[in-house]
């Protein structure tokens, strides 16, 4: 069952949302705003992003222009939404971007830009927010993993080290930062109905009756069940967890037979 506003589990919480313009981003600020959160989201696509703001549920959500790999401009913006919020509570790391090359011809500037955003912004977006949230003595940094976090990929190697660092990095600051109140966990998913992954169908790249014969569950997620696996790890419903990955894949990555999964 989703989570909805008649179960406020984030009312009075502000929550910065990085490529939160469309997306698994969007569905997570989607959920997030559906139960109570005052939303920030983050993005290159800026008039992308303030619509997206202006189309969440309830009242207070910002779009701010964010180059996350940029020190100036990631500092800035995260001092002005402490600024209008008085409080950061949520931090969701969700912003990346993929490169798909065969291992012996991946190209050196394509790997470092991936690890640039995926990786290296994530750990200082995570330091930024961080340090108001130690101040406060309370909050909750949810990292996006992938499926790629814990399975090898044919021609997606800087994808899945980048993704298998992020669970790395989130177990480290959740140890870290354990005894000053802040808790940090990670998000897997796996492959979800949005509109980039349908874009790759309809292309012909990416052949969705086999995907399907390898997911237990048999269908494609719904982008809301993101959104609520944020939710949980937001609320205080998972107060006593940090450190974790939680796998959003319909089984994908536990199944292991050589058969289909839908035999």
């Amino acid at each position: 069952m989703s989570a909805s506003k008649s179960f406020p589990l984030l009312e009075g919480m502000n929550a910065i949302v990085t490529g939160g313009a469309q997306g698994l981003g969007l569905a997570i600020a989607n959920r997030m705003a559906d139960c109570g959160a005052r939303i920030f989201i983050l993005d290159l696509q800026i008039e992308k992003a303030r619509q997206a703001a202006a189309d969440l549920p309830g009242e207070g959500h910002a779009a701010f222009h964010c180059d996350i790999t940029d020190d100036t401009e990631r500092a800035e913006t995260v001092e002005m939404v402490e600024k209008i919020g008085q409080h950061i509570d949520v931090l969701v790391n969700n912003a990346g971007i993929q490169y798909r090359s065969a291992a012996e011809d991946i190209e050196k500037d394509k790997w470092y830009r991936l690890f640039e955003v995926n990786l290296h912004a994530m750990l200082f977006m995570s330091q930024a927010v961080g340090r108001v949230m130690l101040r406060q003595g309370k909050g909750s940094i949810i990292n996006l993993g992938s499926v790629a976090s814990v399975v090898g990929m044919p021609h997606r190697a800087a994808y899945v080290t980048a993704k298998t660092a992020v669970l790395g990095l989130t177990r480290t600051l959740a140890v870290e930062w354990a005894q000053r109140g802040v808790r940090v966990n990670a998000i897997c998913p796996g492959y979800f109905a949005t509109a980039l992954l349908m874009s790759y169908v309809d292309r012909g790249e990416i052949d969705e009756r086999q995907i399907l014969r390898r997911i237990p569950m048999g269908r494609l997620g719904p982008v809301d069940a993101v959104g609520d696996a944020a939710v949980f790890l937001a609320s205080p419903l998972s107060d006593y967890i940090t450190g974790h990955h939680l796998l959003v894949d319909g089984g994908w990555a536990a199944f292991g037979a050589p058969e289909d999964a839908s035999v």
